[in-house]
């Protein structure tokens, strides 16, 4: 018996655990009014897979009810209800930032697939505040990532 045999046999038994592991979709879902766009996204490849899929909603200090702007209150209720009718489970998590409830969820829910829509924020933004995509790739190494862009192009 070879040496490596063992290992090798132990690289085969994880790879055929990871091949019979249920797929999760996590759509991270906003109260972008643009958002329908990932939301359908999700779906189809939630459907694709056969997989369970979650529209997951950070709830921020910014975003509680008391404080979130009017129309972005109406626009979310309306995305939760469009997810729930293309078949998710609608998840509301609290946290300060999107990107700690997101990794979170899909950690705890052994998520496999992961779509966000494109940031709305400005490149300048982007480098001072910093990219909640890049914080989530950070933390979340065993998930396949998709970003849809919010406008048509």
């Amino acid at each position: 018996m070879d040496a490596g045999e063992p290992r090798a046999a132990q690289r085969v038994a994880a790879a055929m655990e990871q091949a019979l592991m249920a797929e999760r979709v996590m759509v991270c879902m906003s109260s972008n009014a643009l958002a329908p766009r990932v939301l359908r996204t999700g779906a189809r490849i939630a459907a694709r897979l056969g997989a369970k899929w979650y529209a997951v909603y950070v709830e921020t200090p910014r975003e509680r009810p008391g404080r979130i702007a009017t129309d972005d209150s109406a626009a979310l209720h309306q995305n939760m209800t469009l997810a729930e009718r293309l078949g998710a489970m609608v998840v509301k998590v609290h946290a300060d930032r999107p990107s700690d409830g997101l990794i979170a969820f899909a950690q705890r829910e052994g998520v496999t697939h992961v779509i966000f829509g494109e940031s709305a924020r400005s490149r300048w933004e982007l480098l001072w505040r910093g990219s909640t995509i890049d914080r989530f790739l950070g933390s979340v190494r065993d998930a396949a990532v998709q970003v849809v862009p919010l406008t048509e192009g």
